[in-house]
């Protein structure tokens, strides 16, 4: 793995106006950035799938637990929130096998990745994981237009139809999606636009509307033309959407969500702690506990609140003494993780994106900030890989 300083285009934006909602969709890749390229070796490429495929199965073996152990309350689910989770994992994971109506789109996971031989999972976020355009769309645009003689590690377009296929094949009712998110939002707007994309390809008829447009009518959600939902996706947490009048409803509701709500512990950072006592010295796991007791000290820590996906208030603690992320700390669960080795060159710090459609890691994309907690505002660079 290393990072190469290269000259961008001029603009990105016109290489995808060929895709019929490429200029729409454009404003999701707001942190697209191509002066520089990571580059990675065909091994190091297996290697990432391989372990965010081990991760992946594990993350969701941490969610049975919690749920059959009654452990929710330790993520910060409580009452009716635990109460849908559970209802919700007792449909997707039934006694005669999964039942792929009730399953997923798609998660994300971070990693942190020395470049050599450390390969660890930092978070997890299969609620509403910002990037997939850039990732998927933006990211292949700039292969095919730069680099066509290489090959880099994105089968996610063609793997977002086969699962809305899937999905949509999987009972009655998924003849019509809706997508909504808050607005005004460009990024999330432009998300949707994507994935109404690749649902319209999957044959799937689509509808984009405003998440506070949803209106509760006759026993039925219904949208703003009064047409009843069956089925959304909403680029929403379910942390902020679960208040007990949607909650409410949503028990007795003909709806189904994208992604579920028993995805929601799978963005919550308190699983890592759980993963942890699981899988004890997992290799690909970082020490981490729901205490600085229980975390038993450290170098270097990581400090996140259990909620706010990737906006989760975050701290660096080295040697005891915080030196990134000063300022107030919500109460709740939180996470405390010992901080594991993270590319760094020139001044800018990499993570690793793999994406997961279904239950299979397709695709990866790097962020880097010069912060070393790589947040949110990190910028989202291409990556290839050559022998």
């Amino acid at each position: 793995m290393r990072r190469v300083t290269v000259t961008p285009r001029v603009d990105w934006r016109p290489g995808i106006r060929k895709y019929p909602f490429g200029t729409a969709a454009a404003p999701a890749a707001a942190a697209w950035r191509e002066d520089v390229r990571y580059e990675f070796s065909p091994q190091q490429i297996d290697l990432i799938e391989s372990v965010a495929d081990e991760l992946h199965g594990m993350v969701r073996e941490a969610v049975r637990v919690a749920v059959d152990r009654r452990l929710l309350a330790r993520l910060g689910l409580r009452g009716e929130a635990a109460r849908l989770v559970e209802a919700a994992w007792a449909d997707y994971w039934r006694p005669f096998g999964i039942n792929e109506r009730a399953g997923g789109l798609v998660g994300r996971l971070a990693l942190a990745y020395d470049g050599r031989d450390s390969l660890k999972l930092l978070g997890t976020n299969y609620d509403q994981p910002d990037g997939l355009f850039a990732a998927s769309i933006v990211q292949g645009n700039w292969l095919e237009a730069l680099y066509s003689g290489h090959d880099q590690f994105n089968g996610l377009h063609e793997a977002l139809i086969e699962r809305w296929e899937e999905l949509a094949a999987a009972g009655p009712g998924r003849e019509h999606l809706h997508l909504g998110c808050l607005t005004p939002d460009p990024v999330r707007e432009g998300e949707l636009i994507y994935l109404a994309a690749t649902a319209a390809e999957a044959g799937i008829a689509t509808t984009l509307l405003p998440l506070q447009d949803i209106v509760w009518d006759q026993g039925r959600f219904r949208d703003q033309g009064g047409a009843a939902i069956a089925w959304l996706l909403k680029l929403y947490p379910w942390e902020a959407m679960v208040d007990d009048s949607f909650a409410q409803h949503l028990r007795g509701a003909a709806m189904a969500v994208v992604e579920p709500v028993w995805r929601w512990p799978m963005a919550n950072h308190a699983l890592l702690a759980l993963l942890w006592e699981l899988y004890p010295g997992h290799p690909n796991l970082c020490r981490a506990a729901l205490s600085e007791e229980g975390i038993g000290g450290g170098e270097a820590l990581i400090l996140r609140a259990a909620e706010g996906l990737d906006h989760a208030p975050t701290r660096l603690i080295e040697h005891g003494r915080i030196t990134v992320g000063t300022g107030a700390f919500p109460e709740g669960p939180c996470l405390w993780m010992e901080a594991p080795p993270v590319f760094e060159q020139d001044g800018a710090h990499a993570v690793l994106h793999a994406w997961v459609v279904g239950d299979k890691c397709l695709g990866m994309s790097v962020r880097e900030s010069a912060d070393p907690r790589v947040g949110p505002e990190a910028a989202i660079v291409p990556h290839l890989f050559r022998d």
